[in-house]
């Protein structure tokens, strides 16, 4: 009686690591594909890789060449992508017709844009960043995603970026699971992004509260380094490991200790290309995490609270990242957790700085305080 019972214990125990196995997979309805112009068919290895486990659908084809059930370096399959960006970078008209933007920017891709969303109540935010790309780099496009702003700040957005240089995209979330809009988890991010890189070749994404202080000469320096590595962004001292809940490492079926020491990179500014080795290797894996309530968002997650003084530091901190978590896991799987491939040391080439909502609030009223002045108090020659 004894031995059933253990038998039937362990046969529940069995069963129930089965079931948790299932749920975790990256697995999302098609029509957010669709929406984010993914191809219909994607090709990714479905076994014999510790790296690429992120599955689309039954049936697909292995995009990659197995020799011995080792799966070959990214390298080869990468320089075979980047040698079309060296091709004459002119407007070329797409072809696809994302579901939930307004028209394409200029109906045509673009070489290069800036792209940043706003948010309700940040539009000092997005209206001072959008001067200051003017001054420091006035022959770049800058793309700024609509995610929810009053009517009044949305005229006030417009008013300010009115060139053909600027273009504001009132983009719909809610075909989009509701948590997607949700702040602390900025499941959006990788969405923007997508949809930025259907409209433009490159593009440099800025959260909305940084500015640029560097020269053109320092831009056009990182331009060419992502054409290389498809996406550049910067890392900081602390470990993937540490900013990342534990369980989001099983959707990616891969362990928390290889992560200790690979440095987190920062969303604050990264630069992404448009090729196929970033659409399928990184911006489909992030996506269906993010599309993935249980991917993005463990249980017990929580992002702030975060203890660093826990020895040894790689250990989990009890801050999630959160998408930023997500983006980084998936970077060092693709580069084999070398963040020298897709990053630089925060320390370098420093050519942003942040301001705060309210510092850009003020700037503004000052400003708008000043040209009332002026406009009562005309100086004359009398």
């Amino acid at each position: 009686m004894i031995h059933l019972r253990k038998r039937f214990v362990f046969q529940n125990y069995l069963q129930e690591n089965l079931r948790v196995s299932e749920r975790k997979k990256l697995e999302i309805d098609a029509k957010y594909l669709t929406i984010l112009g993914f191809p219909s068919q994607i090709n990714y290895p479905k076994k014999g890789s510790e790296f690429y486990k992120y599955e689309l659908n039954e049936g697909i084809t292995e995009s990659l060449k197995f020799k011995n059930n080792k799966i070959e370096s990214p390298k080869n399959d990468f320089k075979k992508t980047v040698e079309l960006t060296y091709k004459p970078l002119q407007h070329e008209t797409i072809a696809q017709t994302n579901l939930t933007s307004a028209q394409l920017f200029n109906e045509s891709k673009a070489n290069f844009s800036i792209v940043t969303y706003v948010q309700e109540g940040q539009s000092p935010l997005a209206i001072l960043m959008l001067q200051n790309i003017a001054s420091k780099l006035p022959n770049e496009f800058l793309l700024i995603y609509d995610l929810g702003l009053s009517e009044e700040d949305a005229r006030a957005l417009n008013a300010y970026c009115n060139s053909t240089r600027c273009s504001v995209i009132s983009y719909d979330l809610s075909v989009f699971p509701t948590y997607v809009a949700d702040q602390r988890m900025h499941a959006y991010r990788p969405i923007v992004i997508k949809d930025a890189l259907m409209r433009s070749k490159y593009i440099l994404f800025a959260e909305n509260y940084m500015r640029i202080r560097g020269s053109a000469h320092d831009f056009r320096y990182l331009q060419n380094k992502v054409v290389q590595s498809g996406v550049l962004g910067w890392n900081t001292p602390i470990a993937v490991s540490a900013r990342t809940h534990p369980k989001m490492f099983d959707y990616f079926q891969t362990d928390i200790d290889d992560f200790f020491f690979l440095r987190m990179v920062d969303m604050d500014t990264v630069f992404f290309a448009d090729n196929l080795f970033v659409i399928e290797k990184i911006m489909l894996p992030w996506i269906k995490c993010a599309l993935t309530l249980e991917c993005i968002d463990p249980i017990g997650a929580q992002s702030n609270g975060c203890k660093y003084n826990k020895k040894p530091q790689y250990r989990y901190s009890g801050c999630h990242s959160y998408d930023a978590s997500a983006f980084n896991i998936v970077l060092g799987l693709t580069w084999f957790l070398d963040d020298t491939k897709y990053s630089l040391p925060s320390d370098s080439y420093n050519i942003f700085y942040k301001e705060t909502l309210e510092q850009a609030t003020k700037i503004l009223e000052n400003r708008r305080r000043n040209s009332s002045e002026i406009s009562e108090h005309p100086i004359t020659e009398d």
